[in-house]
């Protein structure tokens, strides 16, 4: 990467980076993992048998099997519009309101439910986002054999370390086994990244902030005797560890592919007002190095761990949020509907994030490729739906799939956002809820009675008469401030509550039916006891077949002992599973995530698909190392990083222009021979991450304040959904436009909406597990850099800063402070040039506000944007 010129007062970047876009168009993962999990499986199901080149009579000459014929159409036209719902017919047809082309068909199931159709109007208006490609066919079952001796489902071996022939330049066992896969291709590693450069990278790697300047100084310059102490690299990777803010950055990682999220997202956007706890407790985790085998037992079953104290428990407990964090369509009628596919989500979710399969791709029929069965998902989901989920909100329109919160007691001290109900308020809307109470209840027993339309009686008689939608408003309001009085004790302070899960009950209370039918709720889903589930023809609930007992997926777990409890979900046993040292697949998937978080680029690209439609390892032997080692060191993200880190490989430049000479004596570059650089001959050019670039910009004007937040404005604003035109807890600007002095980890994270400086540089998509995020480079982000207020509030800071430490006079330690601060280096010649005729041709303007241009610029620079 070439250094930055000035021109025409805006700074920009010879030779800048090509776009990481492929092909014509550009899918992000979460993006085909919905289309995946959402679309296909019905396609598939409802459409193939007559729209598709295996079907025996093709009908409306309509192909819905690639990605071609769903957008060419039949003789009607276009089935799919991308990014447009009433072109897109399939859209119409499947909406039902027109009889003559609605589909499926009747003799075919009928409608599609809402949430179905919701999916697929999600799917149009996100630009139908289809990957298949070629020819027209139908998905093969996978081969039984090359599926089971896929190498991911292999057991991890210790292999022994590679003796590359050039025994001088490894410092590491990791350096060892890149070194000796080089050397079959007859590449070298390039020159080592010089000390400013490898600074830069570490710190943002591990803190997701910037070296100080006194930092920059004490370790590149290590010939000037005014620093007592000069740093070396290793005491500084040593220190990165040790500070709070690894964790905060690590914990963003993790964060990602848990999915979290402080709203539900999908049809109505609810409020999960103590969804930061869990956030924090990962936090917490990475800062503490807690075992990562752990941390997944804490995840998946705290609630089912022995614990030492209250405190223990209730931290068990917040772990647990993993599971109650996912997206939720909390207007879905059915509530049976409602509870399978809370467990798909979570099903979903665990076996992705820990194992990275994808285990709920056997819904509906055996998985198409990897060998997990439609019966070992069953088993898995009896597990799930054997499991209470508290996720917290009044639920939908009628109180549908409303979720109470875990309470634990005022005596933990447990931190509480700055949200009070005034006593009078507390009373007033009690007394309120009971009076909506007794007039549902009235209402309700009215309607069991017969009556469409009843009179109803608020002590002496009314002459009011409330129809069915009046009836569905009461139900909703009173659950609506039941949740809100219920957040809070009777003097107006909050109730500590966590998000999270617990096993359901073995046996029901004789009077819930009772008690469920005097609230107005739905029917019951029929999982609200520990039960096994029985499996779904083709996922469809209303077509039971039998029961399938509580269990692991039959190949996947060959090699586990276990036995699934009578009186138990199962959760803590597919724990402890998932955490085995001999499952397969959790260390490496694990292992493989932080070499990702470290090089841009996993061992196994596919970092959340270890499947066989993932990719195999550009270095399989160095992978199981890591594996075994991680393990042997008590599964510590610290050491595994601290280990990376202190390879020579890592140290590596971003350099990839020398030519090598091979054996057979031609001349080739590592760009011609390894154009993916997968066998790392030299460090990746990667951009900073949406957190990093704003954190960097407060860190520079000194404005970051590195004390951790209690919540978000997300917690403070309490339940209720996001928007909305009658009710809303928060509105969807606030959000979009959140701001702060604290770390990013801090700002709301809200489906459907994110801050705008976290959305433009590429935010992952808190719907789906993402262990990889997408970057792209695109105009809007320079122009945000160049023009946003937030930009330029932060340059104004920076300036004034170094006006007041140095004198205007000396324009050359301006230069060399500013770049400092913001480029983590001193400046090159030709900038310093540049910068002091800008300023000189400027003198007569403000000097704060000549200062302020130079910064902002700055911090426009391909320099600034990227880690080298």
């Amino acid at each position: 990467m070439k250094p930055i010129r000035i021109i025409n007062r805006s700074l920009i970047v010879l030779g800048a980076a090509a776009s990481l876009a492929h092909g014509a168009e550009t899918f992000t993962r979460s993006q085909l993992d919905f289309f995946e999990s959402k679309i296909r499986p019905v396609l598939a199901d409802k459409c193939y048998a007559c729209h598709s080149s295996k079907a025996e009579k093709l009908k409306g000459n309509l192909l819905l099997d690639t990605r071609e014929g769903t957008r060419r159409g039949g003789d009607n036209g276009p089935a799919v519009v991308p990014g447009d719902l009433e072109k897109s017919l399939l859209i119409q047809a499947i909406r039902y309101h027109d009889p003559d082309t609605a589909m499926p068909p009747k003799n075919k199931g009928g409608k599609l439910p809402d949430s179905v159709i919701a999916d697929f109007e999600q799917w149009v208006r996100d630009g139908a986002p289809d990957p298949r490609e070629g020819e027209a066919k139908v998905a093969k079952l996978y081969d039984t054999e090359v599926a089971k001796n896929w190498w991911a489902y292999q057991p991890i071996t210790k292999p022994s370390v590679p003796q590359p022939k050039d025994q001088s330049w490894a410092q590491t066992e990791i350096d060892r086994f890149i070194l000796a896969k080089l050397e079959e291709t007859s590449l070298r590693p390039v020159a080592d990244a010089d000390a400013g450069t490898l600074l830069r990278r570490v710190c943002f790697d591990l803190t997701g902030l910037p070296p100080s300047p006194d930092t920059i100084e004490r370790f590149t310059n290590k010939s000037d005797r005014s620093h007592e102490f000069p740093l070396s690299y290793e005491a500084i990777v040593d220190d990165l560890l040790a500070s709070p803010e690894f964790g905060r950055r690590w914990a963003r990682h993790w964060l990602d592919v848990a999915r979290y999220a402080e709203t539900s997202g999908r049809d109505v956007n609810v409020v999960f007002p103590e969804a930061w706890r869990y956030r924090d407790y990962v936090i917490e985790a990475f800062q503490e190095d807690k075992p990562f085998d752990q941390l997944i037992r804490e995840q998946i079953a705290g609630d089912l761990l022995p614990d030492r104290s209250d405190e223990e428990r209730a931290k068990n407990l917040t772990a647990t949020g993993f599971l109650a964090l996912g997206p939720k369509s909390l207007n879905e009628t059915n509530p049976r509907q409602f509870a399978v596919d809370l467990a798909d989500e979570q099903i979903d979710a665990t076996s992705q994030a820990f194992m990275g399969v994808t285990i709920a791709c056997a819904r509906c029929h055996d998985h198409k490729f990897d060998p997990i069965s439609q019966r070992d998902y069953t088993a898995l989901a009896g597990i799930f739906l054997s499991t209470d989920t508290r996720f917290g909100t009044p639920g939908g329109v009628q109180a549908r799939n409303a979720a109470s919160l875990i309470t634990v007691p005022d005596s933990l001290n447990l931190p509480i956002v700055n949200r009070r109900m005034d006593p009078a308020v507390w009373r007033q809307k009690s007394n309120r809820l009971a009076s909506i109470e007794q007039q549902r209840d009235q209402a309700l027993r009215e309607r069991a009675g017969g009556k469409v339309r009843g009179e109803i009686e608020g002590g002496t008689s009314s002459t009011a008469r409330l129809t069915g939608f009046d009836i569905v408003r009461l139900i909703t309001n009173a659950k609506q401030i039941e949740m809100e009085i219920g957040a809070y004790h009777e003097d107006g302070s909050l109730i500590p509550k966590l998000m999270g899960a617990l096993d359901r009950p073995l046996t029901l209370p004789s009077d819930s039916r009772r008690r469920r039918q005097q609230s107005g709720s739905q029917k019951s889903s029929g999982f609200e006891i520990i039960a096994d589930s029985p499996l779904f023809t083709r996922g469809d609930i209303t077509k039971e077949g039998e029961k399938v007992p509580r269990g692991l997926p039959a190949f996947l777990a060959r090699d586990h002992d276990y036995r699934m409890p009578s009186t138990g979900s199962g959760r803590l046993e597919l724990a402890n599973w998932i955490a085995s040292p001999r499952n397969p697949l959790t260390a490496r998937v694990i292992v493989n995530r932080v070499w990702h978080w470290l090089f841009g680029r996993g061992l196994v690209t596919s970092v959340d698909n270890f499947g066989v439609t993932g990719a195999k390892p550009s270095h399989p032997e160095l992978l199981d190392f890591l594996a075994t080692r991680f393990v042997e060191q008590g599964w510590s993200i610290k050491k595994l990083v601290r280990e990376i880190v202190l390879s020579r490989t890592y140290q590596l430049s971003a350099s990839n222009a020398a030519e090598l000479k091979s054996e057979i004596g031609d001349l080739k570059s590592a760009q011609a021979i390894d154009p993916d650089n997968l066998l790392l001959s030299h460090a990746n050019v990667r951009p900073l991450d949406a957190e990093s670039m704003r954190d960097a910009m407060l860190a520079a004007s000194g404005s970051l304040d590195l004390k951790p937040q209690i919540g978000s404005i997300i917690a403070l604003a309490g339940d209720g959904p996001v928007g909305g035109e009658r009710y809303q807890a928060i509105s969807e600007t606030a959000i979009a436009k959140a701001t702060g002095n604290f770390r990013s980890i801090y700002l709301p994270v809200a489906r459907n909406v994110t801050p705008d400086v976290l959305a433009i540089f590429d935010f992952a998509d808190p719907s789906s597990v993402l262990g990889a995020r997408q970057p792209t480079i695109v105009p809007a982000q320079a122009l945000y850099l160049l023009n946003n207020e937030f930009v330029h509030e932060q340059s104004q800071k920076l300036a004034g800063r170094l006006l007041r430490d140095i004198p205007t006079a000396n324009t050359d330690a301006l230069i060399r402070a500013a770049t400092l601060a913001i480029l983590g280096r001193p400046p090159f010649a030709d900038e310093t040039k540049v910068i002091r005729d800008f300023v000189s041709r400027h003198s007569s303007a403000p000097m704060a506000d000549t200062w302020s241009r130079v910064c902002r610029n700055l911090f426009a620079t391909a320099d600034y944007r990227f880690l080298k």
